[in-house]
C-alpha cells in the first residue's frame, strides 16, 4: 500500500490559465485558482472558438444577397443592410414567436471588422457593404430581409446560416432574453455586487477521541489523475513552443498572402463604392444645375418677349414723334400761312377774298386788291396752298377794334 503525507498532496503549483498560484490551504486535487479560470478552461477545450470564424464561412448568404443586388441594377434604390428572422427553440415558439436578429431595441455585439475590432452597435440590420456576417444563436435556415437606402425593406427568402454564436440570446418584445434552452436570463443590476472570493473550508483538527486514519485509495487516484493531466498539458505547451515544420510554415505563408489579397480587394471595393457614391452625388448636382439652367432659359425667353413688345412700342412712339417733328418743321417753314389758318378758324365772320394763285414761287407779287376794312390784316385771312410762296407782309395800319368785335373773344360772347 502506497502511503503519502498531507504536505505532499497539497504542494503549491501555478494556475494553468493565469500567472497566479494556488493559495494554501487547498484541496489536494485543486487545479485552478478560481471558478472563472476553471470555466474558461472548460470553454476553451469543449467549444469552438468564435474568433476562428471568418467571412468565408458565410459565403453562401453573401452570394445570395449579391445575386439579388444584381437585379436592382438601373434602379435608384440601393441595399444598405440585411436582417434575419428565425424560429426560437420549441419551448419558446408559443411564447415569443419568430425572433429578428439583430435586436432592434438594444445594442448588440457585432462580428469583428477588417481590423479585427469587435464593436457593440445599435441598429436594426447588419451592414452589407462591406459585408458584415450575422450573429445568430444557432446555425440553420433564416428569412433574409433586405433594407434599402430609401427606408424600405423586402423579404428575400429563406437561406442557410452556416455558423452560430451560442452567446447570442433570444429576445421578445418586452425586452426579456432567453438562452438556448428557453430559460429566462436574469437582468443585471445597475450596480453589480463584487464577486465573493472563494474561501476554502478549514479542516477540523482531530480530536483525542477520533483516531487518525491514513489517506484512502480515492485520494491517491485523484492525485495521480491530477499529475497525469498536468503532465499532458506540459507536453502540449512544449509542443506549441517547438519550431513549426516547413509544411506548416508554407501553409502560414499562404494564409498570410491570401489575407493580404483579401485586404487589398476589400480596400479596392471600398474605394469603388466611394467613387460610385461621388459619381451619384455629381449626377444629382448636374441634374439640379440642368433644372436651374432650364428655368433660367425660360425666364430669358419671357424677358425677350417682353423686350420685343417694348421695342415695338418704342418704334411706334418713335414714328409718332417723327410725324410731330415733321409737322413742327412745316409750321416753322410757313409761319404766316399757319397764322392765317388759325385766324380764319378763330374768327369765321371776317370776310376776305382768296388771292390768285401765283404761277411760280419766283413771280413778282401783284398789287394789293382793295378790300373792305376789317378788324384783322388781309394777309392773315388768305389761305395759301401747300408749296405756294408767301408774299412779303405789307405795312398795315392798326385798326381800332370795336366793342362787338372784342366780345367774341370772351367765352360765351355773341357775334
Amino acid at each position: 500500500m502506497i502511503t503519502s503525507s498531507r504536505s505532499q498532496l497539497a504542494t503549491p503549483h501555478p494556475c494553468p490559465r493565469c500567472p497566479r498560484s494556488l493559495e494554501l490551504p487547498a484541496r489536494s486535487d485543486k487545479q485552478f485558482c478560481s471558478d472563472a479560470c476553471r470555466s474558461l478552461n472548460w470553454h476553451r477545450n469543449n467549444r469552438v472558438q468564435v474568433s476562428a470564424y471568418t467571412v468565408e464561412d458565410f459565403e453562401g448568404l453573401r452570394a445570395a444577397i449579391a445575386r439579388w443586388e444584381e437585379r436592382l441594377l438601373g434602379y435608384k434604390k440601393r441595399i444598405i443592410g440585411y436582417s434575419l428572422k428565425g424560429d426560437p427553440p420549441r419551448a419558446l415558439r408559443a411564447r415569443i414567436g419568430r425572433v429578428e436578429f439583430p435586436d432592434p431595441g438594444r445594442k448588440t455585439k457585432r462580428f469583428p471588422d477588417e481590423s479585427g475590432v469587435t464593436r457593440v452597435l445599435r441598429g436594426s440590420y447588419f451592414r452589407w457593404a462591406p459585408f458584415e456576417p450575422p450573429r445568430v444563436p444557432v446555425a440553420g435556415d433564416y428569412d433574409v430581409i433586405l433594407h434599402f437606402n430609401d427606408g424600405g425593406s423586402v423579404v428575400m427568402g429563406e437561406h442557410e446560416v452556416a455558423k452560430g454564436f451560442p452567446a447570442v440570446p433570444f429576445h421578445d418584445k418586452e425586452g426579456n432574453r432567453y438562452d438556448l434552452k428557453g430559460n429566462v436570463i436574469p437582468k443585471r443590476n445597475p450596480t453589480p455586487k463584487s464577486r465573493r472570493k472563494y474561501v476554502p473550508r478549514k479542516h477540523s483538527t482531530p480530536d483525542d477521541s477520533v483516531l487518525s486514519v491514513e489517506p484512502t485509495i480515492l485520494e491517491h487516484i485523484r492525485v495521480a489523475v491530477a499529475r497525469a493531466v498536468q503532465a499532458e498539458r506540459e507536453v502540449d505547451r512544449l509542443r506549441a513552443q517547438t519550431t513549426p515544420t516547413a509544411e506548416n510554415r508554407e501553409h502560414a505563408t499562404r494564409l498570410d498572402s491570401i489575407s493580404e489579397q483579401v485586404a487589398m480587394l476589400t480596400a479596392k471595393l471600398n474605394a469603388a463604392e466611394a467613387q460610385t457614391g461621388q459619381a451619384e452625388a455629381r449626377a444629382a448636382r448636374a441634374e439640379t444645375q440642368l433644372a436651374q439652367a432650364l428655368e433660367t432659359v425660360r425666364s430669358l425667353k419671357q424677358t425677350a418677349l417682353s423686350a420685343e413688345d417694348a421695342l415695338e412700342r418704342s418704334w411706334r412712339e418713335r414714328g409718332r414723334l417723327l410725324e410731330q417733328v415733321e409737322i413742327m418743321r412745316q409750321e416753322a417753314r410757313f409761319p404766316t400761312a399757319n397764322k392765317a389758318v388759325s385766324s380764319v378758324v378763330e374768327s369765321p365772320t371776317v370776310a376776305s377774298k382768296p388771292a390768285p394763285v401765283q404761277p411760280s414761287s419766283a413771280a413778282v407779287p401783284s398789287s394789293p386788291v382793295p378790300v373792305k376794312p376789317a378788324t384783322v390784316p388781309t394777309e392773315q385771312s388768305v389761305t395759301r396752298a401747300a408749296g405756294q410762296a408767301v408774299p412779303p407782309p405789307a405795312a398795315v395800319k392798326p385798326v381800332a377794334l370795336r366793342r362787338n368785335t372784342l366780345s367774341i373773344l370772351k367765352p360765351g360772347g355773341r357775334i
